[in-house]
């Protein structure tokens, strides 16, 4: 695995032996911090991955020569912007392997929203529980799974893998989240208010959470032009937040 800081993407581009038509080519295992990405940006300069061995060759030098450079230096943990630490302060933790930033990267500030979400989902169940409502238990209990799934693939950077939710596909969901008084009898719930019941209330709490965590991931990997680096965690959250809304009315008449 390579790890790409901002210093090091910018002696790869001042290289030059890795860029081919705008296209800046490193291996397969190449992991590159946002600071890197926005240097990318910056450049108009579109990161491809390849596993392609005549591609990797001149890059695989320069990261040995990077790699060399690094081992000349002391220290257990790597910087973003490329030095080295022995020790990891109390105002530091680590985003990915010994990558370490600080306890305010919006990264870390997604995954503090990733927690509060998992721990109020479960309080949720909780009084379901105490309500005899086994359905909406074992409903809550299948988001709570897919959103650590959501987790282990930023915390991994792994691509992620997208399956029905719930037994509904995307098109579904979006379908009846768009309509539904066609498949609840109920219009959009355009004003909530407590004479909804405590169920849709609770719900509807969870329901704004997951959009509070997918604008904490859409700050996370914003890139410098605006676009988003993890857009397939991106179009998740958004498919969180319309399932818990289908979710809702069905309490509705709880």
């Amino acid at each position: 695995m390579n790890l790409i800081t901002e210093d090091g993407i910018k002696k790869i581009i001042k290289s030059g032996q890795s860029i081919i038509n705008s296209e800046l080519r490193l291996p397969k295992d190449s992991i590159v911090t946002p600071s890197a990405k926005s240097v990318l940006a910056d450049h108009k300069l579109k990161l491809v991955l390849t596993d392609d061995d005549t591609d990797q060759k001149p890059t695989t030098k320069v990261m040995e020569n990077a790699s060399k450079m690094a081992a000349k230096k002391i220290g257990r943990f790597t910087l973003e912007s490329g030095g080295f630490l022995d020790d990891k302060p109390e105002h530091m933790t680590q985003v990915y392997g010994n990558l370490l930033v600080n306890k305010d990267h919006k990264r870390i500030k997604l995954r503090g929203e990733i927690d509060l979400l998992m721990g109020e989902i479960m309080k949720v169940q909780l009084r379901a529980n105490e309500l005899k409502l086994n359905d909406l238990v074992l409903d809550l209990g299948e988001i709570f799974k897919y959103i650590g799934e959501l987790s282990r693939a930023e915390v991994l950077n792994e691509t992620l893998s997208t399956s029905k939710l719930l037994g509904l596909s995307h098109q579904e969901i979006r379908e009846m989240s768009h309509n539904p008084k066609k498949y609840f009898g109920h219009e959009h719930l355009f004003n909530i208010t407590y004479e909804l019941g405590e169920i849709p209330i609770l719900l509807n709490s969870l329901r704004a959470l997951i959009r509070k965590t997918e604008v904490a991931c859409y700050e996370a990997f914003k890139l410098a032009d605006g676009t988003v680096g993890r857009n397939d965690l991106m179009q998740e959250y958004n498919r969180l937040s319309s399932i818990m809304y289908i979710i809702i009315f069905k309490y509705l008449d709880h």
